[in-house]
């Protein structure tokens, strides 16, 4: 019976002798963490944007609401939604959205209308937004984060032209730059961060020194992110020639004092008649005279920075029409290939938009138009 036992015991016996000598086999090593390749980054060059080395097609639409007091996509109260939207900008043949924003969207705890909610859009309109992107994610769009106005009631013909303001700090401007660059973290189609709408009030030395801060803040959060620069308006030398809020780089020392050279991509803003007539509109020459002013004011920086058109756009009747044809000209005899049109919005007072009135129907007339600037 002794024996027995001793036999029975005689392993458990070896394996504690083995543990307490250290004489056991080398210790498996742990499993490795699965690491997720980092996306290439985004690059702004002469030739157009790159992610990496592939190239990235922006022809762009601008859809509003969420800068505005509603803080939802506009024409969610025809009971369409955001995916059933984006699905139809994206069989017209866009390729990006550039998506207007408030401070309001980019802090949880504020509401949204109850028609965006019965189209299936959060309450909350943070989550909203997030909704929107990742709505943005699955119909293959790529996205322009836009800070459009430090106030919903800051819009229209009431923008404040300058990135902050009324109790709104430079502070609070940086730190929603900051926001936004974390949803380009979470959400990689987001390729770029506009710093400011339309920032006529500055002249460009001031908006250039603020632009540098409002990028260094960017890319402080995202690295890989390209940063938007619009022009100015009036309170600069012109070239001459009166500029529409957000189009005026006349100023030949436009670059920005940035490590990261190739992040940064000129977006200026440029309308036509039905938008304010403009005195060079009813010169004799018109629209051959357009050219030249398109040049003095941002033109010229074609094949020298990378350069596109952040918005343009208008009624397409009467003069603005000759006058959005020439401008096509002019985008396709100067390479730039890469714009946003305004709007898809039919309630753009101004402009109307790329739907008609009900929010269904395609101007076909402006789809002619932007036909010929996609794909080349």
């Amino acid at each position: 019976m002794l024996r027995n036992t001793v036999w029975i015991l005689l392993p458990v016996l070896l394996v504690l002798l083995v543990g307490c000598t250290g004489l056991r086999g080398p210790t498996p090593s742990p499993m490795p963490e699965v690491q997720t390749p980092a996306l290439p980054s985004y690059r702004a060059t002469v030739q157009g944007v790159f992610r990496g080395d592939e190239p990235v097609p922006l022809y762009g639409i601008n859809w509003f609401g969420l800068e505005t007091a509603d803080r939802a996509p506009h024409g969610l109260w025809t009971g369409r939604t955001v995916a059933d939207f984006l699905a139809q900008m994206r069989g017209l043949g866009f390729t990006a959205v550039r998506l207007p924003l408030s401070p309001q969207v980019l802090t949880p705890g504020r509401p949204t209308p109850s028609w965006a909610r019965n189209a299936g859009y959060p309450a909350d309109a943070y989550e909203g937004l997030r909704y929107f992107l990742g709505e943005t994610r699955r119909a293959g769009l790529y996205v322009l984060l836009d800070f459009h106005t430090f106030s919903p009631d800051r819009i229209g013909g009431n923008l404040p032209g300058r990135p902050f303001g009324d109790g709104y700090t430079r502070e609070d401007w940086l730190a929603d730059l900051r926001r936004m660059a974390e949803l380009s973290l979470e959400f990689p189609e987001v390729f770029g961060i506009d710093l400011c709408n339309e920032p006529y009030a500055l002249t460009w030395r001031e908006w250039k020194e603020l632009a540098r801060e409002g990028a260094e803040a960017v890319l402080s959060v995202n690295p890989a992110v390209l940063v938007i620069v619009e022009g100015v308006g009036n309170a600069s030398y012109t070239g001459g020639w009166p500029a529409f809020w957000g189009e005026n780089m006349a100023d030949r020392d436009v670059e920005i004092a940035l490590e990261q050279k190739e992040r940064i991509l000129y977006l200026p803003h440029v309308y036509g008649p039905s938008v304010y007539r403009q005195p060079y509109f009813d010169a004799p020459d018109f629209p051959s005279n357009m050219p030249a002013i398109w040049e003095a004011h941002f033109g010229w920086m074609a094949g020298r920075y990378p350069l596109g058109i952040g918005e343009f756009g208008g009624r397409y009747e009467g003069d603005d029409r000759i006058w959005q044809d020439a401008f096509a000209d002019y985008l396709l005899a100067k390479d730039i290939r890469i714009w946003f049109y305004w709007a898809l919005n039919p309630n753009s007072g101004d402009t109307g938009g790329v739907l008609l009135d009900d929010w269904e129907t395609v101007h076909e007339g402006k789809m002619a138009l932007l036909r010929r600037l996609m794909g080349r």
